[in-house]
């Protein structure tokens, strides 16, 4: 019964799926033919043909398509490997992901297999580049490159015409293809040669790798097929075009999964990663592994805390803390590699020959394991199990990939029925827009377009104008901000001179035990036992964190508070700026029977990150007096060929280890007034990125927005100049259009709540 079901709501799927290509074919002739109005240009009907035969591909396997995104460093390489069970993509130090990447459940598949097949563009790439390096300085290109050694066999590889195979199989070969695809992309752009990702837009010309996925090995078997989409992070070695093919690819996923960094949620990179995955969060469902939480320390937030803060805070609402989940991707990682070895082999590899054994040993059998302990299986099996369980990956594993598996089907129909939906809504909204204006009098339009114009040019001088209000706000707001960090400043230095005072270091050594026996000067404490001296450096540490760490959060309260004020202002000036003209372009068209819905671009909201660790170096020296008699005994001893004679003993008593007190303050004094300076140099120099690309932003949105309504009412200009006989013909053609665009819209809807009944009752397999 269910397997039935799946199939109608498929074919259902199919049929709207190839209504709506079929109408932007249609669409796209009639713009060819009648110069008609209304109608997306052919680069907005390739972008959404592409979509549509995504959805289409997707819906004939019943594949369910999880798009993993993360920024560089976040551990998205670690995570898919967690994920998997094995290793599928390599770990590099540098950007990995130039071409998205499909990692596809294959039962039965132990080993993974990666296709190229679309390897064509990568063929004539090559070919390009080995022209261009015939003519290029070798030194230049180890100027604005690294050249590694996997560089390097690239570079012979070109130079030799070697081009890329459509089959690889073992992670070692997959790795090697997978790293010489984005060095070619860093390749390319050094040698200014365009890189072909245009050719790989739709899922079926990306790379494929087929693997069994060990924590799915041995289920039931499902209709559909699950397979994750390794994307390019927001923030990827300086390639501005990823930003865009990696907001496709995740609005053609059918779920997606952000990869965030514990250490870094309140980062600018990670800020750019929450605001792509919420463009496309009304269109398909999100999810967020927040990774490196093995590095929560007592005075980090918990769970429930990260969950909150991301879900409420950082996300606005557009995901639930349920679909959050911290996890240790590096531990689940190492426990996953560790039990594989143990399974294929008995035993771990030569921690000398393998990193990462070290590593595993390190967090599964703490810092003072040994070779001999990895010897035991049984011991090391539990070990990996419990760093598993450590790694929270467990409940994700369960909430996500095993539901996603066994609704695979229903994901990829539910994902197929949103974009027809959206499709629809845009195409309708288009098409009612071109018939109102039909409409109306030729007139009205000249005189819409007329001031559309004044428009345009009263926002370029509204710019110039708000550009200045805009700084002046922010002079402003830096001086206020830089007299507050003085102060703090000037608090902290009071604080180190009453902690660094002689009376009160030896009194508070009295008091607490420190030493009875330290001798202290003005300038330096000398102890006789290094212990006692590590205790005293160690509290004198503890004392000077405390310090810092009151100051570091009023410093991050009192300076969120001052910035979100500052955008406040910010995006308030901006607002009236174009408050005016925004009226008048909505009354206007309103009147006439139209609709435009402008929206205001906002600022990015600014967080800052203070986290202040201050350092101590080696400030304990070990002395050992003069001693004039030590040394006569020992040329006594030499002359007697008697060593015990030397004072060995003796000298060893005698060493002392002294605190240069006042240097060690002179230290954290410098320390704390460089680093004020570096917060207010940092602020400056982040708010001016940051505002200078929210205005050019906020002006090009709304420029852009006002030249798109002027050139459909001069579209719609031309069309009402034709004659009536013409125009009525055409109007015919929109109500069909409109009509069959909204019984569209509707079995699509009717598809997505059958779907959504599904997904929600469950089901059994007949």
């Amino acid at each position: 019964m269910y397997t039935q079901t799946i199939y109608e709501l498929s074919q259902e799927a199919e049929r709207l799926l190839l209504l709506a290509i079929e109408q932007l074919d249609g669409a796209q002739h009639s713009s060819a033919s009648q110069q008609d109005t209304g109608v997306p240009t052919v680069t907005e009907v390739k972008a959404q043909r592409e979509m549509l035969q995504n959805e289409l591909c997707k819906v004939t396997r019943l594949e369910m398509v999880l798009a993993i995104v993360g920024t560089m460093k976040a551990g998205k390489s670690t995570t898919i490997n967690a994920i998997v069970g094995t290793e599928v993509l390599p770990n590099r130090n540098r950007p990995m992901t130039a071409l998205p990447t499909l990692i596809r459940h294959t039962p039965g598949q132990k080993d993974p297999i990666l296709h190229f097949s679309h390897v064509a563009p990568i063929d004539q790439l090559m070919a390009e580049l080995q022209q261009r390096m015939h003519t290029c300085d070798y030194a230049y290109l180890t100027e604005v490159l690294e050249i590694d050694k996997d560089m390097q066999a690239l570079l012979q590889r070109i130079e030799t015409g070697l081009g890329f195979e459509k089959h690889y199989l073992g992670a070692q070969p997959i790795f090697q293809c997978l790293k010489s695809l984005n060095d070619l992309v860093r390749l390319s752009k050094a040698l200014r040669v365009d890189f072909p990702f245009t050719d790989y837009a739709t899922l079926e010309h990306i790379p494929v790798i087929e693997v069994e996925f060990v924590h799915l090995a041995g289920r039931a078997d499902y209709p559909g097929q699950l397979t994750l989409l390794d994307t390019p992070g927001p923030n990827e070695a300086g390639q501005p075009h990823l930003q865009k093919m990696l907001r496709e690819q995740l609005a053609r996923a059918s779920a997606v999964l952000a990869i965030m960094d514990y250490t870094q949620l309140k980062s600018v990179s990670d800020e750019d990663l929450r605001q792509t995955i919420a463009a496309v969060g009304k269109l398909v469902p999100l999810y967020a592994l927040v990774n490196k939480f093995d590095q929560q320390d007592r005075n980090s937030d918990d769970e429930d805390q990260v969950k909150a803060l991301i879900s409420g805070t950082l996300m606005k609402g557009s995901i639930s803390p349920g679909q959050i989940f911290p996890v240790s991707s590096m531990w689940g990682y190492l426990a996953n590699r560790a039990r594989y070895e143990l399974q294929q082999y008995g035993r771990l590899p030569d921690p000398d020959e393998q990193r990462w054994v070290r590593d595993f040993a390190d967090a599964a059998l703490g810092r003072r394991w040994r070779n001999t302990d990895l010897t035991d299986s049984t011991a090391i099996r539990q070990a990996a199990d419990q760093l598993w369980e450590d790694s929270l990956l467990e409940c994700p594993i369960q909430a996500l990939l095993h539901a996603a598996y066994a609704n695979a089907s229903l994901f990829a129909l539910r994902s197929a029925s949103h974009k027809i939906l959206n499709y629809a809504q845009t195409r309708r909204d288009s098409l009612n827009f071109r018939e109102r204006a039909l409409s109306v009098a030729t007139e009205q339009l000249q005189q819409h377009i007329a001031q559309l114009e004044d428009d345009l040019q009263l926002l370029k001088v509204n710019q110039m104008q708000v550009n200045d209000e805009i700084n002046h706000e922010i002079v402003l707001a830096l001086a206020a901000a830089d007299h507050y960090l003085q102060q703090r400043q000037s608090d902290i230095l009071r604080q180190f001179v009453a902690l660094f005072n002689r009376k009160n270091v030896h009194d508070k050594a009295m008091r607490e035990g420190w030493l009875p026996q330290a001798d202290i000067t003005d300038e330096t404490l000398v102890l006789p036992d290094e212990g006692q001296a590590q205790i005293v450096l160690s509290k004198i540490r503890a004392s000077c964190e405390g310090v810092l760490l009151a100051a570091q959060d009023e410093i991050s309260r009192d300076m969120t508070l001052r910035f979100t004020q500052l955008e406040s202002t910010l995006n308030r000036t901006l607002t009236e700026a174009v408050r005016p003209i925004e009226q008048r372009v909505v009354s206007a068209l309103n009147h006439s029977g139209f609709h435009a819905r402008i929206r205001l671009a906002p600022l990015h909201r600014t967080i800052f990150n203070f986290n202040i660790r201050p350092f101590f170096v080696e400030a304990i020296a070990e002395e050992a007096p003069p001693d004039r008699q030590g040394r006569m005994r020992e040329t006594f001893s030499r002359w007697l060929n008697q060593p015990d004679w030397s004072g060995n003993e003796y000298l060893k008593e005698k060493r002392r280890y002294t605190l240069e007190i006042t240097r060690l303050h002179q230290h954290l004094a410098d320390y704390v007034q460089l680093f004020c300076q570096q917060i207010s140099k940092a602020l400056t120099a982040h708010i001016d990125v940051s505002v200078t690309a929210a205005m050019a932003a906020f002006f090009s949105d709304f420029t852009r927005e006002l030249a798109e309504i002027q050139q459909n009412l001069r579209e719609s200009l031309v069309v009402r100049q034709h004659n009536e006989s013409a125009l009525n013909v055409l109007r015919e053609q929109l109500k069909q259009t409109i009509s069959s665009t909204g019984w569209m819209f509707e079995d699509a809807r009717l598809l997505r709540d059958d779907i959504q009944t599904l997904l929600l009752t469950g089901h059994n397999d007949d």
